[in-house]
């Protein structure tokens, strides 16, 4: 929305998601919201910093207090963030391949660093907790750093973390492995991934497939199914793609798995 101020929850974003509230829907995931500097840029909600949780506690209050649960989606932007709206700084990827959408090439991260974002994203999910929100939702899908480890288009490492299918879903999986041993058992964590990718030589239903049931078997709570990267040709939300379209893909999912799976695109 682009309504936070370097990083900070204003009123103009409490209001926009209190008037929601307040008109009947029954669980609202606002973001996405940053697990580092250079997840994201100071429009984004913060969750990186203990400074950002006061602001977080009103957000959540204004939800629950009117009517609804919250969720705060979790983010790391990837390749598709701008150096400019990152201070300047280069955006990293699991390998150094120019981005359609940014026209930038990323850098590589080092498998330091790889660790590093995945302590920052349990760090995150427990800044969400203590602010008082329902639960934490992970964006691992869409063309962001999460999908970019998942798809052989954006990943060509050679270590543990790229090759193969079961090395390049090892960020994510550990991503929500960590979430969970920080956040506790009793803390819903919900991921939205893709169902299919819509990009050429990416991934389509069977491997998101298996990283479906991956996460599941890891603990995650709930998946939501969303289509396409942002540099896809396939038309996804626009008006004239047909309302609920690809439901097909969340009904793929639901067929194998035992854990809540949510629908998206064009439903309203």
């Amino acid at each position: 929305l682009n309504m936070a101020e370097n990083y900070e929850v204003t009123d103009q974003l409490v209001e926009f998601y209190a008037e929601r509230a307040r008109g009947g829907v029954g669980i609202i995931s606002v973001g996405f919201a940053t697990v580092d500097e250079l997840s994201g840029y100071p429009m984004n909600i913060g969750a990186h910093k203990d400074e950002f949780i006061p602001g977080l506690k009103k957000l959540a209050a204004a939800i629950t207090d009117n009517g609804a649960r919250s969720v705060v989606q979790l983010n790391h932007a990837g390749r598709y963030n701008f150096s400019f709206l990152a201070g300047g700084q280069q955006p990293v990827a699991p390998s150094p391949i120019p981005s359609k959408l940014t026209k930038e090439t990323p850098r590589e991260l080092t498998l330091a660093e790889i660790r590093q974002i995945i302590t920052a994203f349990a760090r995150a999910a427990a800044r969400v907790k203590q602010a008082g929100f329902d639960a934490v939702e992970v964006l691992s899908g869409t063309g962001y750093l999460i999908s970019e480890f998942l798809s052989p288009l954006t990943n060509q490492r050679t270590d543990d973390y790229g090759g193969s299918l079961e090395n390049r879903m090892r960020f994510g999986l550990e991503i929500v492995r960590q979430i969970k041993a920080t956040t506790g058992s009793d803390f819903p964590l919900i991921v939205r991934m893709n169902g299919n990718d819509f990009m050429p030589g990416g991934q389509g239903r069977k491997e998101l497939q298996v990283y479906a049931q991956a996460l599941a078997a890891d603990g995650v709570d709930a998946l939501c199914i969303n289509v396409g990267w942002h540099e896809a040709r396939v038309p996804q939300i626009v008006a004239s793609v047909p309302r609920g379209v690809f439901g097909y893909l969340a009904k793929g999912m639901k067929s194998l798995v035992n854990i809540p799976v949510i629908a998206s695109h064009r439903i309203n």
